[in-house]
């Protein structure tokens, strides 16, 4: 394989550790390690890396995909893969920005076997600038209100609660509700209860369920 220079970037200093040790075992080069993107962007300018592995929710502040763009400003080619635990990257980042061209996403929880990481980074290196699918573009299509609603819902408000906090009617709730039933594909169903359907839905996107 080509050789393979990477930056690592995760707020959380255990999974950065524990991340790092993986890629070692891969026997892959990490040259540099942050914990914020501040931190990132000045090891970077130093650091040699072909290639940045990110993690997506790096706490408040840029997310890893404003860090990608940020990355890239500096370094036109530099390979970008960002790993997170969310399998919508629109639940930490709404209506944020696309991605730099060539960007791989990869959500822990379809991760099964060490050497599809391997083979991603081998990939982004090959080829930093190849079109690549944005995982958002296979999900379910969601406006940020939806998003919001369906995050509410999960986090056990009531209808009532959501308007009120929205500064709404209980009416325009209903109708987002109502839609998300219908972009999650579930009909009325009396043996089921719809809204921990949409609570599961969420917690899918979420990473949290399997």
């Amino acid at each position: 394989m080509i050789g393979c220079r990477i930056l690592v970037v995760d707020d959380d200093p255990f999974a950065l550790t524990t991340l790092c040790a993986t890629l070692e075992y891969l026997r892959l080069e990490v040259v540099a390690r942050a914990t914020s993107a501040r931190d990132a962007l000045a090891l970077q300018a130093t650091s040699s890396a072909q290639v940045a592995l990110l993690d997506l929710d790096l706490g408040p502040g840029p997310t890893g995909i404003d860090l990608a763009h940020a990355l890239r400003l500096q370094q036109p080619d530099l390979g970008l893969v960002v790993l997170s635990t969310y399998r919508d990257p629109r639940l930490v980042a709404p209506g944020s920005i696309a991605p730099p061209t060539g960007t791989s996403y990869l959500a822990k929880g379809d991760v099964s076997d060490v050497l599809q990481l391997r083979q991603v980074i081998t990939a982004v290196v090959r080829e930093p600038l190849r079109q690549r699918q944005w995982l958002q573009d296979t999900l379910p299509e969601l406006s940020d209100l939806q998003l919001q609603v369906l995050r509410a819902l999960a986090a056990g408000f009531s209808t009532q609660a959501i308007a009120t906090e929205r500064g709404v009617s209980i009416s325009a709730i209903e109708q987002t509700i109502t839609r998300l039933y219908e972009v999650f594909d579930m009909p009325r169903d009396p043996e089921h209860n719809q809204r921990v359907r949409l609570a599961r839905a969420y917690l899918e996107l979420a990473g949290k369920l399997v």
